[in-house]
């Protein structure tokens, strides 16, 4: 009996044994099923919701783009982790923005954030559906007909905005406080852009008004800047204002490098150009202007509003750039009230 109990027990014991196993392997099998179908879920999910798309329209490299994805970071949108860019090569040619557009569209892009006017246009001719975001937009939204009103756009276009022709007598004025005896002064063009002409024409108004001689000094990009300056030289320009936007900011070293080769004092509104050597900048803070549109961003990227509900940005003033420096190597000494009206002053 107590043999036939051992053998009992061992029996009992193998099945205890076995049933522990068998517990053991169903919740194994158990912990990787769930697991499995966890990771299911997981990537259906991703495939069901993917991160939010942005792309990129731009004639330009510009830092204020820089500017509005680091702001984005603030509202936890952060690139390769809650969102995805689509950044084509910038470009300010006209047939390489289409096919930079047809780019985004074929990325599925859910927002579309555009340089220029050049650039809001092709965006708008492509698209009704996907928001559109104008990166400091150089005139009135309105009467380009991008949006019905400031506060209420009205279409699937919002972002900000400036006006650029206040500017262009402003800069007429810190150029004439630098050159006192001015006489003649040019006007850096792109010749074949129409709203670099229209600004050329505010520019000249305003320096016609302050008894100016005025000449054009056209440049369709950086290659004829030096070969422009040359002839403005031989016409005897004392100085020269530039017209505002991305083309002009594209050539700033060369702008800075004629400035010093023909000795012709230039005043630009773009951005960092008095940093870099040139004489003064007067315009708005274009990377502040593209860090106010971050909220909009945000409200776009979570789906809680539409473009049309979205009121455009602005900035109320424009910021003055000097360097004293570069105004004495040019033979020029900056007024104490052009001083003390600059935002920043390099010496």
């Amino acid at each position: 009996m107590r043999r036939d109990y051992k053998w009992r027990l061992r029996v009992d014991w193998l099945f205890s044994w076995a049933e522990r196993v068998t517990n053991i392997m169903a919740q194994s099998a158990f912990v990787i099923a769930v697991s499995v179908i966890g990771a299911l879920g997981v990537h259906a999910q991703e495939m069901a919701s993917p991160r939010p798309k942005v792309g990129v329209l731009a004639l330009s490299n510009a830092d204020s783009i820089d500017a509005l994805f680091d702001s984005l970071r603030e509202f936890g949108w952060r690139e390769g982790e809650t969102i995805d860019i689509v950044f084509p090569p910038a470009s300010p040619n006209p047939a390489k923005l289409q096919d930079n557009m047809k780019l985004l569209l074929a990325a599925h892009v859910d927002v579309v954030v555009a340089q220029t006017k050049l650039a809001i246009s092709i965006a708008k001719q492509s698209t009704s559906s996907i928001p559109i975001v104008m990166g400091a937009l150089n005139g009135d939204p309105v009467k380009e007909g991008f949006a019905v009103s400031i506060e209420h756009p009205g279409k699937n276009i919002t972002g900000s905005f400036y006006n650029v022709t206040s500017g262009g007598g402003e800069r007429v004025g810190v150029l004439k406080a630098l050159l006192p005896k001015m006489r003649r002064m040019g006007i850096v063009v792109n010749p074949v852009s129409s709203p670099s002409l229209a600004h050329a024409a505010d520019i000249r108004a305003a320096a016609e008004a302050r008894g100016l001689a005025v000449e054009m000094v056209p440049v369709k990009d950086g290659s004829e800047v030096d070969a422009a300056f040359s002839v403005a030289k031989e016409h005897q320009v004392d100085g020269v204002v530039a017209v505002t936007g991305a083309e002009m900011f594209a050539i700033r070293r060369e702008l800075i490098a004629a400035q010093d080769k023909f000795r012709i004092p230039t005043v630009t509104g773009s951005i960092g150009y008095a940093e870099m050597g040139g004489i003064a900048k007067l315009g708005p803070d274009v990377p502040a202007l593209w860090r106010k549109m971050a909220p909009a961003m945000d409200e776009l990227l979570r789906g809680r509003k539409l473009a049309s509900e979205l009121p455009l940005v602005t900035l109320d003033r424009f910021e003055l750039d000097l360097n004293i420096k570069v105004a004495a190597d040019l033979g020029l000494v900056a007024p104490d009230a052009l001083i003390s009206e600059a935002t920043r002053v390099f010496r």
